[in-house]
């Protein structure tokens, strides 16, 4: 059996008899849903891969430090002073999502790169859901581009969607050796630990998830360590845990503080930070909603409770959940796939064996509960992996399930194929391909008409340009010397402007 199909014509591996003319349409209808799932997952595969090749995303993070980090990251000389705020960011920021983007920027002469790592990293994952966990290709990528976060992040020159694929490979590869014994299999455990360390490299915020599945690998290798081979495994994962640790390490000796510039959840007094949690938290909820706390925002956020399903200014979805008031940086994961998807997955578990059923009913009921406490855990894109290991694990499920219940398998099949092309259609948008570089960028944040009138080779010290202010270095990023003031003072210590530098106020807001 390969990891493209169930091979629902092989009647005799399924239980049903295969005269009967119910039998028949059942594996009829399978067969015909795979083919045509293959098809709109190639498809939208081929047109997001366009997309992100294309389209450089305008949204207000591309430019306040994306673009900024991976050009800094990639050794891309760019006449470019960051603010304070951003420049003790980049300092203390995992370097490995930022270094990649600007690797593929200098190799390929064009910002746009940036926006394919998304892609890369899902694709990445994609392939190891099929290879490594047998799972079938096309039904994985359905379920994933059923979320519209994962859609919308899968062609952006954000990280969010990267990290996240780089931490399911980890997390699905430890899910998959507790359910099904699989520790002796080393190429599934480098695939995990990479993964996770990868993440770990790539974005602060999944740290706790990060700790939880290392913790997850040493406490299972741990138990199997009778075994010779389980512990050579032992040691890779203790290896993988210093290697995971570098950039806390890192952090904790040049400022003191593992998280920096974010205080501890504990102890915080004894370490220095500069940002104020309580601050930020209310800056990032809905406003209806400060009162609530962390759990019952995240099941809120999960559920889009009262959440509109359409908006005058923009798509039902975007990419931070912006611009909103109740669902101002929440949802993003679709209710009815967040419902649907979990059902699913214990459905399957409990027809492949009882303490599957079990085992994943306690396993998604943890993770729910350990990401409702985690920071910002109302906003869904930080935390992506958990749509992509559902997603992961039940398209694992389905191919071994089906040989034995053929009947559960087409409906859950068709569900999930008829709930792809609704929100594939909501959300058309997101497959649109278009050209969106430098010059359209600068043109959307009204940058271009300072280029008619800067001086080259002048260095020019900017207030209230927002995240726009690398736009400023001109259109081929080198004309002008930029030293960017444009967010209010946190603490730090601002770069000074030269004593030839001319001040230009920008348009604040």
């Amino acid at each position: 059996m390969d990891h493209h199909s169930i091979n629902p014509t092989d009647a005799g591996k399924f239980a049903a008899d295969p005269a009967t003319e119910q039998s028949l349409l059942v594996r009829k209808g399978i067969r015909g849903v795979e083919i045509t799932g293959s098809l709109f997952a190639s498809l939208a595969m081929v047109i997001l891969a366009v997309r992100s090749a294309l389209r450089l995303e305008l949204r207000w993070d591309t430019f306040a430090y994306h673009i900024p980090f991976a050009a800094r990251r990639g050794g891309l000389e760019i006449p470019y002073a960051f603010p304070s705020v951003m420049e003790e960011r980049y300092r203390s920021a995992p370097p490995l999502a930022h270094f990649l983007q600007g690797i593929l920027w200098k190799l390929t002469g064009q910002i746009n790169a940036t926006g394919v790592l998304n892609y890369l990293g899902l694709a990445l994952f994609l392939y190891f859901a099929a290879k490594h966990l047998k799972a079938l290709w096309w039904l994985v990528t359905v379920l994933c581009l059923t979320v519209p976060l994962v859609l919308i992040h899968a062609a952006s020159s954000y990280i969010d969607l990267f990290t996240n694929a780089l931490l399911a490979i980890g997390l699905s590869s430890l899910v998959v050796m507790f359910l099904f014994d699989r520790w002796q299999e080393p190429g599934l455990l480098l695939w995990g630990l990479a993964g996770t360390v990868g993440a770990a490299w790539s974005k602060m915020v999944v740290l706790p998830v990060v700790i939880l599945t290392m913790s997850g690998f040493l406490v299972g290798y741990a138990w199997k360590a009778r075994d010779r081979q389980a512990r050579r495994g032992l040691l890779l994962v203790f290896v993988a845990v210093v290697f995971a640790a570098g950039p806390c390490l890192r952090n904790a000796i040049v400022f003191g503080n593992p998280i920096w510039p974010v205080p501890l959840p504990i102890y915080a007094s004894h370490f220095p930070a500069t940002i104020d949690s309580d601050k930020s938290h209310d800056e990032q909820v809905p406003p209806p909603l400060r009162q609530l706390g962390h759990v019952s925002l995240f099941f809120h956020s999960l559920f889009e409770i009262n959440h509109p399903k359409k908006y005058p200014n923009r798509e039902r979805w975007i990419i931070d959940q912006g611009n909103a008031w109740i669902a101002f940086h929440s949802g993003g994961f679709w209710v009815v796939a967040v419902i649907t998807g979990n059902v699913a997955l214990i459905l399957l578990g409990f027809l492949s064996a009882r303490r599957h059923g079990w085992a994943l009913l306690g396993t998604m009921g943890a993770l729910w509960l350990v990401v409702s406490v985690l920071p910002q855990s109302h906003q869904l894109r930080y935390y992506q992996f958990l749509p992509l290991v559902i997603a992961a694990l039940t398209a694992m499920l389905v191919r071994r399930v089906a040989v034995t219940h053929p009947a559960v398998t087409f409906a859950i099949l068709t569900v999930f194929l008829s709930e792809f092309a609704w929100v594939s259609w909501i959300n058309r948008a997101y497959y649109h391909v278009e050209k969106v570089g430098w010059r359209e960028a600068a043109e959307f944040y009204n940058i271009r008409p300072f280029w008619g009138v800067l001086q080259p080779g002048r260095t020019y010290c900017i207030e209230g340009f927002g995240p726009s202010g690398i736009l400023l270095t001109g259109p081929t990023m080198q004309e002008f010397r930029i030293i960017d003031h444009s967010y209010p003072p946190t603490g730090f210590k601002e770069t000074p402007c030269p004593p030839d530098a001319l001040l230009l106020q920008g348009p604040r807001k």
